[in-house]
């Protein structure tokens, strides 16, 4: 078990430290990019998506690399940029939101006062979005739902890397071996051809782990996901309105039925 899960945990490293290779798609690079936020490698982060912005892209995936370019122009201290970056993420996303628990307080802010002056123009593109609670138990649509991205790109990079593993493994072994009857009770026998019994022996604690390792990633996707949906559910229901301008503001709220 112990060689199974470090094994996993070089897995996991691997996905936090992959560079983005040429012809790496765009989900794989946006991915990247927010394993680099997550590590406050901001100059990494401009490196990765700043040549994403250069081609057309879905809006999902435009969205979030303004998102992720307003972040690294805000900590690199080129505000205007960030700014600008943060604009254009709202007019794709007009609901969109810095998680507070990710990000530090002086980028929440930066980012909510860029929301907060462009209040009235993206008052006008929102719409009461179309949401299903049932995408909560597929993680990590759900997290996409709930307008979590970082979440959804992580947590879908290790559920399919687990995923990957467990069925390989399953794979390999069956093709190896073959359950067996005795007067000690049932085994494996794992001569095909030649003898795999050894290489079975650490594969199949590999199996196992990533195995248990999927049902708990799955486990926590649902349930971030619903918590997700519910604390969006609870924002759109009434959202607070603040518009400012040089000369007058107005603040008040916004109520959806």
């Amino acid at each position: 078990m112990a060689g199974a899960v470090r094994t996993l945990a070089v897995v996991a490293l691997w996905i936090a430290v992959a560079h983005a290779e040429p012809g790496a798609s765009t989900s794989e690079v946006l991915r990247q990019g927010n394993t680099a936020a997550l590590a406050g490698d901001w100059p990494r982060v401009s490196e990765l998506v700043e040549p994403l912005l250069q081609h057309p892209l879905a809006a999902a995936d435009l969205a979030e690399a303004h998102r992720l370019a307003g972040l690294a122009a805000l900590f690199e201290q080129r505000g205007d940029a960030a700014e600008r970056h943060f604009l254009a993420y709202l007019r794709i996303a007009p609901t969109g939101r810095l998680d507070p628990a990710l990000y530090p307080p002086e980028a929440v802010s930066f980012f909510s006062d860029v929301a907060s002056r462009h209040a009235a123009e993206l008052g006008a593109r929102q719409s009461a979005p179309q949401r299903s609670w049932w995408l909560t138990l597929i993680p990590p649509l759900g997290q996409l739902q709930n307008e979590e991205r970082s979440k959804a790109y992580v947590l879908g990079g290790v559920l399919g890397a687990l995923l990957v593993t467990n069925l390989t493994s399953y794979y390999v072994l069956s093709k190896w071996c073959q359950v067996t009857d005795g007067p000690k009770g049932g085994g494996l026998s794992c001569y095909n051809g030649s003898d795999h019994n050894h290489t079975a022996a650490r594969l199949e604690p590999l199996n196992i782990a990533s195995g248990i390792g999927v049902l708990a990633v799955y486990g926590f996707g649902v349930v971030d996901g619903i918590l997700g949906y519910r604390r969006r559910s609870r924002e759109q229901a009434v959202e607070p309105f603040v518009a400012a301008s040089p000369d007058r503001g107005a603040v008040g709220i916004t109520v959806h039925f």
